[in-house]
């Protein structure tokens, strides 16, 4: 990792951990994770589902309009790597188109006609509890590899942090 990136990572993790301890925006939290890991982890786009009341998975954030429309066929379609993690709780990365059509045909379909080839999907969890997904698509093939797998699943665990927070104080507020 080169210095100015890993100076970048740092203060990601800064501005992540400084939303626990202030009145803060769970939605700009959110896009800003999404937007520095594109940033950090060679990403062309990404996109963030939740897992909402209901325990459907809902887009909460996006980086552009392609990613939006990729995020929101997974959750259609009920497949693809981003399901696939919030359902494990494991990080799903792609190495290859071919991995994606082995894994997730009609996904992987719709993602190449968009030019994504590869995807990362770090889930955003606490201990067992998984509540949704950061997801990172890319347009040349290559499968995160552990530094890189390891930083973005630390700070998508800060932002479940985050996201847990708002939560507790949203129900504390309604039950007052």
């Amino acid at each position: 990792m080169t210095d100015a990136r890993e100076a970048r990572l740092v203060e990601t993790f800064v501005t992540l951990t400084d939303n626990l301890v202030a009145d803060y925006d769970v939605l700009d939290v959110l896009q800003t994770l999404v937007d520095r890991s594109v940033e950090l982890f060679d990403a062309a786009a990404g996109a963030i589902h939740l897992v909402d009341k209901e325990g459907r998975l809902q887009l909460a954030a996006s980086t552009s309009e392609r990613s939006e429309f990729i995020g929101l066929l997974q959750l259609d379609a009920g497949e693809g790597p981003c399901v696939t993690a919030v359902t494990t709780g494991e990080l799903v990365t792609s190495g290859s188109a071919e991995e994606l059509v082995r894994g997730w045909p009609r996904f992987a379909h719709a993602s190449r006609e968009r030019g994504y080839v590869g995807v990362h999907a770090i889930p955003l969890r606490l201990r067992d509890e998984v509540i949704g997904s950061l997801n990172l698509f890319r347009e040349t093939e290559g499968a995160l590899n552990g530094p890189d797998a390891r930083a973005a699943q630390a700070l998508a665990d800060v932002a479940t942090i985050s996201v847990l927070q708002q939560r507790t104080v949203q129900t504390a507020t309604l039950a007052a």
